[in-house]
């Protein structure tokens, strides 16, 4: 059994995503379950990369022995000799031509088979059969239940373990629901047709399928955005002044989003500020307040005077509730995220602006 080359790429695998994961993710400061849901999605697509031609060279081999094994060259048949084709065949009588006929037959079958020579890499089939099917059946749990929990849950505005489990599972089932109503619709009409047969392994297969088709269509359809965009900015390139135009327009497109996520991080503060100073130390509120305080950045913080002491007679009970500060939580994390992403494309794109505005400026400069 030669699986060397099998489990080298694994382990090579393995490597290079942990090295991708750290340079680019921030396994310090994420949450352990985090890092491990990423790198098991990152691994197992880097897996289907770099198995799949191992997987190809293999059933290629093992098509070819089935091939040659079942093909007519390699029976063994009879020439039935006659009166009048025995002298062709001098003095060997017809069992004796039977034996020779079967052994050029065995013979010319091993000289198939040799045809088909065994790849350096060839894996044995129940390996990638069990492979395949821990990869495939754990992408649908990553993406069909874990993945869009924690994405719900890290947004989700709670301020307990439980409270963000609750409303990312309230969430996700009202977004599965809207699917599982148009599925039910369309199942309900298969099942009512005269010649439908749909019993369990069917309805196994029908789910998979569904899942797939799914899958597909947002594949083919973001391929087909990168397929027709990709060319089209390397030809844009090529084009003079047309990408400083281009990027003032977007600039100028980018630098309103920027100034809405500002304005609405901004308006979010102030209405925590005012929650803040009508909320004394003791109340229960209290840390789930400044919790919320700590997730603005800090150049908001600094620019705005947050006064911590307060006096016991300033409390009040209006719009301090720990359901409140949940929404107002939620809003505040969607903000704040809307914001660092719009300050992090602004700064790339002066970047940009700044590299083809020198291109421009060189392009007529005698000083080359």
């Amino acid at each position: 059994m030669i699986i060397g080359p099998f489990v080298a790429e694994i382990v090579i695998t393995f490597l290079a995503v942990a090295y991708l994961l750290q340079k680019y993710g921030n396994c310090r400061r994420h949450h352990i379950l985090v890092t491990v849901n990423v790198f098991i999605a990152w691994y197992f697509a880097f897996i289907i990369v770099f198995i799949l031609p191992l997987d190809v060279s293999s059933t290629a081999y093992r098509q070819c022995l089935v091939d040659n094994f079942h093909s007519p060259t390699t029976s063994s048949y009879v020439i039935p000799v006659t009166i009048a084709n025995a002298s062709e065949f001098g003095n060997t009588t017809s069992a004796e031509y039977n034996t020779t006929t079967t052994d050029y037959s065995v013979f010319h079958a091993f000289s198939s088979l040799n045809e088909c020579v065994k790849p350096w890499s060839y894996v044995p089939e129940g390996v990638l059969q069990s492979l395949w099917r821990v990869v495939y059946w754990t992408a649908q749990t990553l993406t069909w239940i874990i993945l869009p929990l924690m994405q719900s849950y890290s947004t989700a505005g709670d301020f307990t373990i439980t409270g963000k489990l609750k409303t990312a599972l309230v969430e996700n089932c009202i977004y599965y629901g809207s699917y599982s109503l148009i599925f039910g619709t369309l199942l309900i009409y298969v099942i009512f047709q005269p010649n439908s047969s749909l019993d369990g392994s069917n309805l196994k297969v029908v789910c998979i399928t569904a899942s797939n088709t799914w899958g597909l269509f947002l594949l083919v359809l973001l391929e087909g955005y990168g397929l027709v965009e990709i060319p089209r900015n390397c030809w844009n390139t090529t084009k003079k002044g047309f990408m400083l135009n281009y990027l003032y327009f977007k600039a100028s497109k980018l630098s309103a989003e920027r100034c809405e996520a500002e304005e609405k991080v901004d308006d979010l503060l102030e209405e925590i500020m005012q929650i803040s100073d009508t909320t004394s130390v003791n109340h229960p509120t209290r840390n789930y307040i400044d919790l919320i305080l700590d997730k603005f950045p800090e150049e908001k913080k600094t620019s705005i005077q947050i006064r911590r002491s307060r006096e016991d007679n300033r409390y009040s009970v209006d719009g301090i509730s720990e359901k409140r500060l949940a929404k107002l939580h939620k809003k505040i994390i969607r903000a704040v995220h809307m914001y660092h992403r719009t300050q992090c494309q602004w700064n790339m794109l002066l970047e940009q602006v700044f590299h083809w505005e020198d291109v421009a400026s060189n392009e007529g400069s005698r000083d080359r």
